[in-house]
């Protein structure tokens, strides 16, 4: 039977937000706008931001996350381009092999965006994204072989390469999926620069996000299209990534 990708497969996740917001977001202009948004994220969300990084182009907001016996790992949670705010909910880290426990990904994303209104009201927001990004383990189940032999018709070598990358729009969506093989790798002991393949893995990045960038989304029409992608994330993508989907 061909290997199966479920969700128990799952060994890393990350949940995101985007916002594709006009006129874009000028850093430097905007600082006192995204400060002030830094800190009522901060007052609404402590569990979720933390620290405040800044660059000329980006600002990163992160959270310090501890895992008791296993350490602490800091993450960002949010990152402003001039595109818009990306907000980054952690579902399960696999470097401690633990899932966390922040809420539902809409009442956040929602309860954040009105925030975002409210320091950035001369934005419009044209587009929302709800990305999932996904490690699956495929075991010993070699990745460059498994996704040439299920997604392509071609023989790609041991050493070689394969990225992959469709969109497989509806009417009112764009669903964006790419697929990267990747391998976990260990020092081998007493070989230096030498390492063994402990585990073959599957990056999974999905794109769900509305069409039409003409009109400025309420909140109502930002919930519509991140339900109808938890919907997809839960069922079809596994339909396409074990080949049973049906053309449409």
């Amino acid at each position: 039977m061909a290997y199966q990708i479920t969700k128990l497969k799952i060994e890393d996740h990350v949940e995101k937000i985007g916002l594709d917001v006009r006129p874009i977001i000028e850093h430097k202009l905007e600082e006192s706008h995204l400060y002030s948004l830094y800190k009522d994220l901060v007052e609404k969300y402590p569990n979720l931001f933390e620290s405040l990084l800044k660059s000329p182009s980006d600002l990163q907001i992160r959270k310090k996350m501890v895992f008791p016996g296993k350490g602490e790992l800091d993450v960002c949670t949010l990152a402003i381009t001039p595109r818009g705010p990306v907000f980054m909910i952690p579902r399960k880290l696999a470097i401690v092999g633990e899932e966390t426990n922040i809420g539902d990904i809409i009442d956040i994303a929602i309860a954040c965006i009105d925030i975002f209104r409210k320091n950035f009201p001369h934005k419009t927001i044209c587009r929302v994204g709800h990305v999932n990004d996904y490690i699956f383990t495929l075991g010993t189940e070699p990745s460059v072989s498994f996704l040439a032999e299920r997604f392509t018709r071609m023989t790609v070598p041991p050493n070689g390469e394969l990225n992959i990358r469709v969109n497989r729009p509806t009417d009112d969506y764009n669903r964006v999926i790419q697929l990267q093989p990747v391998v976990k790798k260990q020092p081998m002991p007493n070989i230096p620069d030498a390492e063994d393949v402990k585990a073959y893995g599957l990056s999974v990045s999905v794109d769900f996000n509305n069409r039409d960038m003409t009109k400025s989304l309420d909140n109502d029409e930002m919930r519509a299209v991140i339900q109808d992608s938890i919907r997809y994330n839960e069922r079809e993508l596994y339909d396409f990534l074990n080949g049973t989907f049906k053309e449409e």
